[in-house]
């Protein structure tokens, strides 16, 4: 029987078979490639719009937070008035100069003050500024109208500010409805774009100004016809937008430009721009802000810098690598004789990509891991960044020595569930904030951005995730908070946050029938401290008043500073009679004399000062947090009157 013939057609099918097997996992692995280039090169898209989006977010924050810090600088400026009968230029001058807002709030043109001018008293006005020293001082623009504004205040006192003094603002439309807009709500308000009276030569820049009240008696009426005819003049500051938003944005151009304008973007209503370059760039987002009654439109583009820093080539190496890979299969099919090589070549660049793409992911800003979809968050992957936020290394995590679980703060637990499980709900990804304690016990905010990868049954696998520390962010909003609430001197509350917990104990007091008192306590011959031992003397010693007035009150008082030497303690729950409660406060009231009248070291010399203090009672029935203050303020007057250095309660029975 003669032999077989090894190139029979079964043999000749095989070898095709093997050659359109080889090309149908190459077409199938390159689509593959292709599918997973594009969606890495997408999710990659997604991370770099969230990075411009927080940056954004950034930016906003801290235009918010520089205006309302402006704001607040005029609210000073209006407690300043509310608390003296008049305020001259040289009080006005000190007081501008000790905020130092060349250093603390960098840009700001001036912080003045401008007075309603009725036309019967046009000439009595211009007859009293000129006797100061300014005999060629004249309201301005010329003309006649009722009532004039003018700016008899502005400091810095000098240079382009001098260009303001005696302007009328009140005879601009868009300065005037600012400040009939300040005028009727009480609060700050925003002007318009407009050109500074001080703008002249070719550096002309766009301006705004913001506008506080200052009403006859200091406290804000309640209706806006007692508003109208209370009104006194505006404490207010003139901004160029350019200096002012070079001063606030200056880290933040690298990564984004910006283009500020006042309502709907156009080149009229444009403020500022940080720059002129029309480029495409690849993020553009437009975001309103309310900012004193206005709304300012904020429009933020990706700078080249930025777009280059969040490039990644992970999304080339998948299609290289994917590409390689289907090669190699198709090679592995076609050349047997090369198989081991060609398997151990892909092999090393597989490590290679694997190598690649850790060092990526370690480099990463912040924490990147993968764990396990329920508490305690048993880690499956964690990069080395959570050694620095820990002090566990990641071997610890990943051999399950350390979870998550042991450095959350106990209290968070149910909020980072609710986010992850709400997420699972909705088959999006979530952020949440809580906070981390390391080995240290030091305690660091963070912030979480994960997403759930489910199974094809819809079963939760894993969970990925980036952790990133927001601790100093936390903590900017926290001092930001503290500054419309606490003195900054004393760290204690100050007339905003005091009236508040006037309120509130009245409220209380009223509820339960309990009586309480409100002692008013004013340093005595305070100004001869400055005069002598100078400011810096002063304001230790206001600082240890404070220390002391703490030292002398119960758990659970309330101690503030109004302003200058005056201090303010409640007392709640002092009994269920008046004169109980008038009794114990006094009391308390001694106590805080004695503490006062000891010895104050200044500057290695021993200082002697008295208070003077105000006692009222309160029980809280149809009684305002103004009124119950008014009274103490009364009280302690009558203690001045009477030689100071004692204590009065406001029915005139004295210590």
């Amino acid at each position: 029987m003669p032999p077989k013939d090894k190139t029979t057609p079964g043999h000749i099918h095989a070898l095709l078979d093997r050659s359109t097997a080889a090309w149908l996992i190459l077409v199938i692995g390159l689509v593959l490639t292709v599918g997973l280039w594009h969606y890495s090169d997408a999710q990659f898209s997604g991370r770099a719009k969230d990075r411009f989006a927080h940056r954004v977010e950034a930016a906003k924050s801290l235009l918010r937070s520089r205006m309302q810090a402006h704001a607040q600088v005029l609210r000073g400026g209006a407690a300043l008035f509310a608390a003296s009968d008049t305020v001259s230029r040289a009080e006005w001058r000190a007081y501008v100069d000790a905020l130092a807002l060349e250093h603390s709030l960098p840009g700001i043109q001036g912080t003045g003050f401008a007075v309603m001018v009725p036309a019967t008293k046009r000439d009595e006005h211009l007859a009293a500024v000129r006797a100061e020293g300014f005999p060629d001082y004249a309201i301005h623009p010329a003309g006649e109208r009722d009532p004039y504004t003018s700016i008899i205040y502005l400091e810095p006192f000098a240079d382009r500010n001098l260009r303001a003094f005696g302007y009328d603002m009140y005879a601009e439309p868009v300065r005037r409805e600012a400040m009939e807009r300040a005028r009727d709500t009480g609060l700050p308000a925003l002007s318009g774009r407009v050109t500074l009276v001080q703008e002249y030569g070719s550096e002309i820049q766009p301006g705004f100004l913001i506008y506080l009240p200052i009403y006859a008696g200091g406290a804000v009426p309640s209706t806006v016809e007692e508003r109208r005819a209370a009104l006194v003049g505006f404490v207010y500051s003139p901004f160029r937008a350019q200096d002012i938003m070079h001063s606030i944005f200056a880290d933040s151009l690298r990564e984004a430009d910006i283009a500020l304008f006042d309502g709907t973007p156009s080149a009229e209503a444009l403020l500022f721009a940080s720059a002129v370059d029309t480029r495409g760039a690849r993020f553009v987002v437009e975001h309103p802000l309310q900012i004193g009654g206005r709304t300012w439109v904020a429009r933020f583009t990706s700078t080249s810098a930025f777009e280059r820093d969040n490039a990644s080539a992970e999304a080339g190496l998948i299609l290289f690598g994917g590409s390689t890979l289907s090669l190699m299969l198709f090679a592995l099919l076609n050349t047997n004789a090369s198989h081991r090589r060609r398997m151990q070549a892909a092999a090393n660049r597989l490590a290679q990509s694997r190598d690649e793409f850790r060092t990526l992911v370690e480099n990463v800003p912040g924490v990147v891991f993968r764990c396990q979809v329920t508490a305690p968050w048993a880690v499956i992957h964690i990069s080395r960044n959570i050694e620095a936020l820990t002090g566990a290394t990641p071997e610890e995590f990943t051999a399950r020595r350390v979870s998550f679980g042991d450095f959350i703060v106990a209290e968070d637990f149910a909020s980072i569930q609710a986010a992850i499980d709400e997420a699972l709900r909705q088959g999006t990804s979530y952020e949440v904030e809580y906070r981390m304690s390391n080995r240290n016990g030091e305690t660091h905010w963070v912030s979480e951005r994960g997403h759930v990868f489910l199974s094809r049954t819809g079963q939760p696998l894993w969970l990925d995730g980036v952790i990133i520390d927001v601790t100093e962010r936390k903590q900017a909003e926290e001092a930001i908070r503290n500054l419309a609430f606490i003195d900054t001197l004393t760290h204690l509350p100050n007339r905003r946050f005091l009236l508040d917990r006037l309120r509130q104990g009245l409220a209380n007091s009223r509820r339960h029938g309990r009586h309480g008192a409100l002692l008013f306590i004013d340093l005595d011959h305070f100004k001869s401290v400055n005069d002598t031992y100078g400011h810096e003397a002063g304001d230790r010693l206001l600082w240890e008043v404070a220390q002391r007035l703490r030292q002398s009150v119960r758990e659970g008082d309330t101690v503030a500073r109004l302003g200058g030497d005056e201090f303010v303690v409640m007392l709640e729950e002092l009994g269920d009679q008046r004169t109980e409660a008038l009794e114990k406060g006094k009391a308390i009231a001694e106590k805080i004399l004695a503490a006062l009248n000891a010895p104050f070291e200044l500057d290695g010399v021993h200082h002697q000062n008295t208070p003077s203090i105000g006692v009222a009672c309160f029980s809280g029935e149809d009684e305002r947090a103004e009124d119950l203050l008014r009274r103490a303020d009364e009280a302690m007057y009558r203690a001045k009157a009477a030689g100071r250095n004692r204590l009065v309660a406001i029915d005139g029975t004295e210590a």
